[in-house]
């Protein structure tokens, strides 16, 4: 009995053996699907209704009527992820396209190389990135509708075509990134052809690194006025939105934004450049050379636009033009440089060679931004160029931080920035928050509108600003000239503020550098410096004395007219002389006004051995002090130069007026003692009274030389001392010229002087040079010719005079006369130049005239002989009349004057006309009445006869001849052409299948066919209209057909038409009320917003987004506009940690299991890894929840004394647990080896066909455990039959 008990038992465990142990889990008790298609899936068609292929993840192949899977295996449903592998196995390798489908998302970057495989990429919303492996060329614009990377990869995309167009068109709907991940591997070349660079990679002098978009001519916008072309490399519809982070646009044009037109966003960063792009036209005004924007603008990173122009009549914007009420930023490192705005008519202008600003803009400069090198242009008109930097007309407001700058740009309004405002308040605002502007700048204009500088002041101005009327500046640093026509409550002013403005607050600091020294002379700029200057001279206001100091004139001083006390104020009681030297650099002192009670009256009153040289003095010097009885020394540059003093190189423009006791000259009112005037000139008013009055000088008892003077000289009173050189010499006047025309010769009154090659000239010698020649060969000490090469005008004297390097003002000469001899012709402006001097030429000579010069009138060269080519038929030129035979003989005349060639040597004739016409009678008819004749009244043998024509018989009356009137021929058979629809020509009605039939009547008489041998019918009318049933749909289900209920015969059929179709139903024909036609995907009825949904270790979450049921598409938005796949919807499960198990301990050599448990899923268990090795799986058991792993207790009772790291190694992380293994407590037993886990070398996964029967992780070979099962329930049969049969013998 107990060995059938023991065999049963046997038996019963063997059969528990065999159940797999995944047969106690939950939920997989289900019998497996089996596949029930009827014909082979594939990836765009899965049978959706089979349990194996309508599976979400299911693949082709493991369909059952599929073949062997295809080399290119079908991608998976869009954002869809299979069902993992059985547990151990490894999976057949997928396609590129399977493994995108497993991990989730799209395939999201697309190679391509030629302009087909670009187009379909750029539209295939299965790629995210389309990256050039090639340079591809385009004959039609790339068009972008959706959210898509380009990236350019270091090649070339260009637009090739003869049609205009942009090479990208971003449409409202497109989100496009333009990126670079080759930068400096591939290069190309251009030749810059001018204006516009041109891709030539085979003998280009430019070389340009990474990609390139070029050759595109721009996008056709339609305005009211006409179509216009923008964007010539990327055009962005309102709505769309570029961002360029890299790559290069190149070559483009446009008449609006050569290189990216954006009606959208459009964000620069990164190293993106805009190189030498154009907007150009010849008929009509052109805006934003680099770019130009209607939506929004931002340039950040490195982002760089560089040598783009703007070019036309009216030319804005050579980088970027800005429309109204739009926005501009620019920050980090972002840089405008090189462009230009150019107008080529005085109609127009050229306004921001950098950034024009249109009204009611906002523009941004800060970070370390900078435009550079801009320039804005007029060829025709040079004064009309705004801007050259920035030009900003009615703008709202320009803010300029940080270190942001503007630098080197140029243009003949505001080099650096040109800015107004609006009548309106709260237009034209400058925030001067940072940065730095170089270069001129100018504030609002009168017609516009006033602007304002304000803000925090960090801005630096380095250049000159002028504020015009009601603009105002509250803030700022200004190291260059300042002219004030406004307000000024605030700022720090560095330099001349002059103007007619009211300053009401403000900082003004004007230090004067230098020592005084000869090697460290004072260096002066301002109106203050230069008062401090004489104060120093004068030792007046407190200041330490020093007659001899030096200074520099560094800056054109403007005196604005104040009360001036000259330096070296020499008086009776204090005898101050100037003993320095003052060197004015070139400069002008101007609004000089010396009107005070002074012994000596000028700019300088008593210069004593000092020297004054390269100076201008404008203003008024006026003196009337006789009262003491002493005489007094008034001049333009210095009232009295004595004991060697210097005076050179100096012009005088001041009005120099002195009293009867005055010595009065235009350089100096004396020059004794030795003293020199060298290289000087007066072209201002000399008035005197009495005495001693001279254009240079009015007393000289030193030396005059290579001077001049066209100033006028003016006497209250009649004086032999007044001269237009010297009033009175004593001294030597050498090589001095004055003005001819004048009463006055050069010296007034000579007491033993001496005056050599001293001479009057006209105003045209000293224009044309002669006197300049003059002037430059005179003697002087070191040899230095201060004289320009050629003579210039001067608007103080009206004229072209001989004047300084660096003197001369702009001017056009003008004259209403010309001037000629015999070969040549001129005009003599009235500032003494000639000009426009040319040999005659134009105008025709005759036979009676000589040629008229086409620019003077005057005539010229030799008349020519007379030209008898002319045949005029005139009854003086009659040689001969013409006879009945023969024609008239004229003789030829001159085609000039009319001189008949009769008797001449060139005697000639020519015929004329015909010989005499018959006079001939009436056309009278025959007695054929057929024909008609006319006999000749001068010959009655010459006649005529021809058939009578013309006329029309009809069948009432014959023809009439259209000639001789007369009736001929026969009349015409009856016409039976006419149709005529009336009662009293119907042979029958209409019936329902038949028309009436009418008898055909005479056209002209209307005599009806009936009864004739022509008899003839007609049909008319209709037969009677059918009486139709209603529509109904046809098979096609795309028409409907109705048909006659008179005669089933007709039908009548028609497309279906009317409803609205949705994602999921078809319209509804509003005539037979039937759907039709196709579903509209963008119609959706049926969406639904799904919440967002956090991942988890085990399990991936998602986005908030939008589903729609009818369609099965996913969007970003409630509106369903932009269209995402499934797999954007996921969010990544989060990497997985330990959750039991951590810090567990055990004893060295215990046999206790070791449980830890990972919260990532345990369909994404990959390995157990011990200490950083893996560990083989006989070592551990491993189960779901989520994945829990025991270590063998054999294995744990194996490892060493210490701390372990147990890692458990998922698909989506590795989740670490700490473990110990504690020492034995000290006893005498044996010492048990130590284990150490050894590294398992990982199996090479083999390739396991798919099945579609549930896997359970159990390896067990069924065989062997059948077997046993067999063997053990033989045994106990076996033993039950033996223990009977014992029984039995009992």
């Amino acid at each position: 009995m107990k060995k059938r008990l023991f065999s049963i038992l046997l038996a019963l465990c063997m059969v528990l053996c065999l159940v797999p142990t995944t047969a106690f889990a939950e939920s997989e008790t289900e019998e497996p699907p089996v596949c029930s298609c009827e014909t082979a899936c594939t990836a765009e068609a899965m049978n959706a209704d089979c349990p194996i292929c309508g599976a979400e993840g299911a693949l082709p192949e493991n369909c059952a009527k599929c073949a062997q899977p295809a080399d290119d295996a079908a991608v998976q449903p869009e954002g869809e992820v299979s069902d993992p592998q059985p547990e151990g196995e490894v999976s057949d390798p997928q396609p590129e396209t399977a493994l995108t489908a497993l991990i989730g998302g799209n395939e999201t970057a697309k190679d391509v190389s030629t302009a087909e495989e670009l187009t379909a990429a750029i539209a295939d919303v299965n790629f995210d990135t389309v990256r050039l492996t090639g340079d591809i060329s385009i004959s039609s614009t790339l068009t972008v509708n959706r959210t898509v990377t380009l990236d350019l990869n270091g090649h070339v995309l260009k637009y090739e075509s003869a049609n205009n167009g942009s090479v990208i068109v971003v449409e409202g709907s497109g989100q496009l990134t333009i990126e670079d991940s080759n930068t400096s591997n591939l290069s190309h070349k251009f030749n810059p052809n001018g204006k516009l660079w041109v891709l030539d990679e085979a003998s280009g002098t430019e070389t340009v690194t990474g990609g390139i978009i070029t050759g595109g001519t721009g996008y056709p916008f339609h305005l009211i006025s006409g179509t216009v072309n923008c964007g010539g490399g990327v055009y962005i519809a309102p709505g769309g939105q570029l961002t360029m982070t890299g790559g290069n646009i190149i070559g483009c044009s446009a008449e609006f934004g050569g290189g990216v037109c954006a009606y959208g966003t459009f964000k620069m960063s990164g190293q993106a450049v805009i190189r030498s792009c154009t907007a150009e036209s010849a008929t009509q005004y052109v805006c934003g050379g680099g770019v130009y924007v209607d939506g929004s603008f931002e340039m950040s990173g490195e982002a760089t636009i560089k040598g783009c122009q703007a070019i036309s009549d009216s030319a804005n914007g050579g980088g970027v033009f800005v429309n109204s009420s739009r926005s501009f930023v620019m920050s980090n490192e972002a840089k405008i440089e090189n462009c230009q705005a150019i107008s080529n008519s005085s109609r127009g202008r050229g306004e921001g060679g950098g950034v024009y600003l249109a009204n009611n803009t906002k523009f941004t400069l800060s970070g370390s931004a900078v435009i550079q090198n801009c320039t804005a242009t007029n060829s025709a008109n040079s004064g009309e160029a705004y801007g050259g930097g920035v030009s900003a007309a009615c703008v709202k407001e320009i803010t300029l931080a940080d270190s942001a700058r503007i630098v080197g740009c140029a243009a003949a309004n505001g080099s650096g920035l040109y800015i107004t405002g609006s009548q309106v308040p709260g237009y034209g605002i400058l925030h001067a928050n940072g940065g730095s502007v170089d270069g001129d700048v100018v504030l609002g204009d009168t017609e516009d509108g006033p602007s304002t500088i304000t803000g925090s002041g960090g801005t630096v101005f380095n250049g000159k600003v002028t504020v015009t009327p009601g603009s105002t500046i509250e803030s700022g640093t200004f190291n260059g000239e300042v002219i004030n026509n406004g307000t000024i409550t605030g700022g720090v002013f560095n330099n001349t503020v002059s103007g007619s403005g009211t300053i009401t607050g403000g900082t003004f600091n004007t230090p004067m550098t230098g020592s005084g020294t000869e090697s460290d002379p004072y260096q002066i700029s301002t109106a203050d410096q230069l008062k401090l200057f004489r104060d120093i001279v004068n030792g007046s206001n407190g200041q330490t004395q020093n007659r001899g100091a030096y200074a520099v004139l560094t800056a054109n001083i403007d005196l604005n007219n104040e009360p001036w006390t000259p330096i070296g104020n020499y008086t009776e009681g204090n005898q101050i002389y100037y003993e320095g030297t003052f060197d004015g650099g070139g400069y002008t002192i101007s609004g000089l006004n010396v009107t005070g009670k002074f012994r000596c009256a000028s700019l300088f009153g008593a210069v004593k051995g000092g020297t004054i040289k390269n100076l201008t003095v404008a203003g008024n010097v006026s003196h009337n002090y006789s009262s003491t009885g002493l005489d007094c020394h008034v001049g333009g540059i210095v009232g009295s130069a004595l004991d060697a003093a210097t005076i050179e190189n100096c012009s005088n423009n001041c009005s120099v007026t002195g009293g009867s006791g005055d010595f009065i000259g235009g350089i100096a009112g004396s020059n004794i003692n030795n003293a020199r005037i060298i290289d000087c000139y007066n072209v201002g008013t000399i008035t005197g009274t009495i005495i001693e009055t001279g254009g240079v000088t009015g007393l000289n008892m030193g030396t005059i030389s290579n001077c001049y003077n066209v100033g006028t000289i003016k006497m209250l009173h009649n004086s032999n001392a007044v001269g237009e050189i010297v009033g009175n010499n004593v001294g030597t006047v050498k090589n001095c010229y004055y003005l001819a025309g004048t009463n006055l010769n050069a010296v007034g009154q000579s007491n033993n002087g001496s005056i050599t090659k001293t001479e009057s000239k006209t105003a045209a010698e000293f224009a044309n040079g002669d006197v300049l020649e003059e002037l430059k060969a005179g003697q002087r000490d070191n040899n230095a010719d201060p004289w320009a090469d050629e003579c210039k005008y001067l608007a103080a004297a009206g004229k072209t005079l001989p004047v300084f390097n660096g003197q001369g003002d702009a001017h056009d000469h003008q004259s209403n006369d010309w001037k000629s001899n015999e070969t040549e012709h001129w005009q003599v402006c009235t500032c003494g130049a000639v000009f426009h001097k040319a040999e005659h030429s134009g105008g025709t000579a005759t036979c009676i005239d000589k040629a008229v010069c086409e620019f003077c009138k005057a005539e010229y060269g030799e008349k020519l002989p007379h030209d008898f080519t002319a045949e005029t038929v005139d009854a003086k030129y009659l040689k001969s009349a013409a006879t009945c035979t023969g024609k008239a003989i004229y003789y030829k005349s001159c085609a000039v004057c009319g001189l008949s060639s009769e008797g001449t040597a060139d005697e000639a004739t020519f015929f004329s006309g015909n010989a005499l016409d018959h006079d001939w009678g009436a056309w009278t008819q025959n007695s054929d009445e057929k024909t008609h004749t006319r006999i000749c009244k001068r010959d009655t043998s010459h006649t005529e006869t021809e058939n009578c024509h013309g006329g029309t018989a009809t069948c009432t009356a014959k023809a009439v001849c259209e000639v001789c009137k007369s009736e001929y021929g026969e009349k015409l058979p009856h016409d039976f052409t006419a149709e005529t629809v009336d009662a009293k020509y119907l042979k029958s009605a209409a019936t329902c299948t038949g028309k009436a039939i009418y008898y055909k009547s005479c056209a002209v008489c209307g005599l009806s066919s009936e009864g004739t041998a022509d008899e003839a019918t007609f049909f008319s009318g209709n037969a009677l209209d059918h009486d139709w049933g209603a529509w109904t749909q046809n098979s096609d289900e795309k028409t409907h057909t109705r048909i006659c209920k008179r005669d089933t015969s007709h039908t009548e059929t028609e497309n279906c038409h009317g409803g609205t179709a949705t994602c999921k139903a078809q319209a509804i024909c509003e005539i037979c009320g039937d759907s039709y036609g196709s579903l509209d995907p963008n119609n959706h009825t049926d969406l639904k917003h799904i919440d967002a949904k956090a991942a988890t270790a085990a399990e991936e979450g998602n986005i908030a987004y939008w589903y729609c049921d009818g369609c099965k598409k996913y969007f970003s938005d409630a509106a369903a506009t932009k269209e995402i796949t499934k797999a954007a919807t996921v969010t990544a499960k989060l990497p997985p940690k330990i959750t039991a198990g951590d810090g567990a301990a055990v004893t060295q050599g215990e046999k206790k299991e070791l449980t830890f448990t990972s919260d990532a899923s345990f369909a994404d268990f990959v390995r157990v890894e011990l200490d950083g090795t893996a560990l083989e799986e006989k070592n551990y058991t491993k189960r779901e929840g989520s994945t829990i792993i025991t270590l063998n207790r054999d294995f744990v009772a194996a490892l060493s004394v210490g701390e372990h790291t147990l890692a458990i190694v998922s698909q989506h992380g590795t989740a670490t647990a700490k473990f110990t293994v504690k020492a034995k407590p000290t006893e005498t037993a044996t010492p048990q080896p130590t284990m150490t886990p050894q590294p398992t070398a990982q199996p090479t996964p083999t390739v396991q066909p798919v099945s579609p029967i549930l896997r359970t992780g159990d390896t067990a070979n069924p065989a062997l455990w059948f077997a046993l099962l067999i063997v053990s329930g033989g045994a106990a049969i076996g033993t039950t039959v033996a223990s009977r049969k014992k029984k039995h013998n009992k």
